[in-house]
């Protein structure tokens, strides 16, 4: 079932952080340590708990918006506008890996603003994890008579047909051990599908040899 789908997913990932926390406190407990050298342990600790709190908050909105089916509170979005409020929201970030963001095109959508804003942030935020350095990060949007598509796009590393297929899992990651030393948790692919299912729209992940990967938003026209 679901429920025990969601507990084994959450109880595989929680394991290893927790037991790395346990490690490293009964060290601490264990040798007398200098001040410089707690408040370091401490530090680390607090980094990993920060991250299995995004982690659990973030299994509990996939549940829950696999379980809510009431209709979405929706207003007439301009996508553009959404998309350069989280553009400059992740600026900052961007700019320490020198990457830049460029936001084109223009359309409405019928969505909940903040689902929204939150599948823009998680693809930015995935674009400006991978991305080469020195590259612009395209976020396109166009409109057609059938949909409304955002598309942010990044060149780095290529992506495998095999992994695309898998992209969008709960806790797949193409390179394990960077996504995970970047904190991220896994969810974020996972919960950009599930926002957009509840629009009844989709997701697409496409990826060219040449290393240019292409994320796209797909609203329905209603």
């Amino acid at each position: 079932t679901r429920l025990t789908q969601f507990s084994g997913d959450l109880a595989h990932e929680m394991r290893t952080p927790i037991a790395t926390l346990l490690g490293r406190t009964q060290v601490a407990l264990s040798q007398i340590r200098d001040v410089e050298s707690l408040r370091d342990t401490l530090a680390s600790n607090v980094e990993e708990l920060e991250r299995l709190t995004r982690l659990i908050t973030d299994m509990l909105f996939l549940a829950q918006s696999e379980q809510d089916k009431r209709s979405l509170d929706r207003d007439v979005l301009q996508l553009d506008v959404e998309a350069n409020l989280v553009a400059e929201f992740l600026m900052d970030v961007a700019e320490d890996r020198q990457l830049q963001i460029a936001v084109v095109g223009k359309a409405t959508v019928s969505a909940n603003r903040l689902l929204v804003q939150r599948a823009i942030t998680n693809l930015l935020s995935n674009a400006i994890r991978h991305a080469n350095k020195r590259t612009v990060i395209e976020v396109a949007i166009e409109q057609s008579p059938s949909m409304v598509t955002l598309t942010v796009a990044n060149v780095g590393s290529n992506i495998g047909s095999a992994d695309l297929k898998r992209i969008f899992e709960r806790f797949y990651r193409v390179d394990a051990d960077r996504s995970r030393g970047s904190g991220g948790t896994g969810l974020g692919l996972a919960i950009v599908r599930s926002i957009m299912n509840m629009h009844d729209g989709a997701v697409i992940a496409a990826s060219s040899a040449d290393g240019r990967t292409t994320f796209q938003l797909r609203f329905p026209m209603t």
